[in-house]
This record gives structure tokens, sequence and C-alpha cells, in this order.
């Protein structure tokens, strides 16, 4: 994003959560993968913050081409299957003809 204050690594106080990654790291057998629990925190997170109409936006401009794939799929995961599903089911159903669903032929 242009313009965005974001730096490629996102940065913030961390204080006892660092002093609790640390900790486990060293008693862990195998330690652990920080960055990796960073990541999954953020990502839930932010799927976390979206409300419905954050979803459609998103959804909506990945549908332009506006957003990377990888970006709304950290955002919405698997809603964006679904959300493709819904869509597709609804641009059938309005290429249906209706014609056939009105009233009985006795004029009902």
């Amino acid at each position: 994003m242009s313009g965005s204050s974001y730096d490629k690594t996102i940065q913030f106080r961390a204080g006892a959560e660092k002093e609790a990654a640390e900790l486990l790291d060293e008693i862990h057998i195998g330690g652990v993968n920080v960055s990796e629990l960073a990541r999954t925190g953020l990502i839930e997170m932010l799927r976390r913050s979206l409300d419905e109409q954050d979803e459609i936006a998103v959804y909506e401009r990945y549908s332009r081409d506006e957003i990377d794939e990888d970006v709304a799929r950290v955002l919405l995961g698997e809603k964006i299957d679904q959300m493709e599903a819904e869509k597709n089911a609804f641009e059938s159903a309005m290429e249906r003809d209706t014609s056939t669903f009105l009233a009985d032929s006795d004029g009902e």
C-alpha cells in the first residue's frame, strides 16, 4: 500500500508477552517459533476485528483485483471461498428464466 504507515516489519511493545514467549521458548522441547506465533496471532486478531461490512469490502476489492488473493485470504480465510460460491449462486439465479415459477395455468 502506498502511503501506508506500516513498514515491512510490524513492531509493538511486547513487555510481559515477550518475556512469556522467551520463557516458553526456553522450556518447550525444541523451542517455539515466536515469529510464527506472532503471525498466527496477528492473523487471528485481524480477522476478529472485521465486521460483516468490512468482509464485504475486502471481498469486493479482491474481486476487482485491487488487492492480492494472499492479502484477502489473510483477512477472510476460508470465507473467501464461501463468498465466491454465494456470488456464483446469486448470479446463476439472476440468469434463470423465472416465467416457469409464475402462477398456475388457471391464473392463480
